[in-house]
């Protein structure tokens, strides 16, 4: 059991190291990688809405496959460091609205890698997570164009089941992944919408 648990460490570590040497701001940038080579979401020349952007490890990943015919606008309330050939708007994204976006609209892709802060209590972390995605959910509606897809983080149990249902009614298709880089001992998992109905 001991050996196990260090083992799952010394794996976690070696992702953000690699991250790190890889010049991303963050470990998630790996999970994102993952997610593109096997499912292809972003493309040469698309808009992406990065929500719950900082530290910027997703919008660096989705500015190398958009190119510099692309566009990659990030959200947070936490004030992040400059990318270059990327925007960043600093509000919650609850508080987004169409004149944020400067002619950006309809996003070809919004992605969100948010999760609240754990306590470890389950139903507590639960609740939270879903109050997020309905914020994010809220942003999809909004500012997705019809065909577009999107990419969120969730937790396994209540949480994955509430984004389930919306992007089921919402998308023609639907995946669930869970990237190699996250932690061996997180329950997030990510699921995909593909083509806004």
């Amino acid at each position: 059991m001991g050996k196990k648990s260090k083992s799952n460490y010394r794996d976690g570590d070696s992702f953000s190291r690699r991250a790190k040497l890889e010049g991303y701001r963050s470990r998630s940038a790996l999970k994102l990688k993952e997610l593109q080579k096997k499912d292809h979401l972003i493309k040469k020349g698309m808009s992406v809405l990065d929500l719950g952007s900082f530290p910027g490890g997703w919008s660096q990943v989705s500015k190398e496959f958009v190119g510099k015919t692309g566009k990659v606008v990030g959200v947070d309330l936490q004030e992040m460091k400059a990318i270059e050939g990327t925007s960043f708007i600093h509000k919650s994204i609850i508080d987004l609205e169409t004149k944020d976006f400067d002619g950006i609209l309809p996003f070809d892709i919004v992605l969100s890698d948010m999760a609240p802060n754990i306590s470890g209590i389950q139903d507590r972390d639960n609740a939270q997570m879903i109050n997020l995605l309905d914020k994010v959910e809220h942003s999809i509606e909004n500012f997705l164009k019809t065909g577009g897809s999107t990419i969120i983080k969730v937790f396994q149990g209540d949480s994955l089941d509430h984004a389930k249902m919306f992007i089921k009614d919402h998308f023609l298709e639907v995946k669930i992944r869970k990237p190699n880089s996250s932690r061996p001992n997180s329950n997030e998992t990510y699921i995909l919408g593909i083509n806004l109905k």
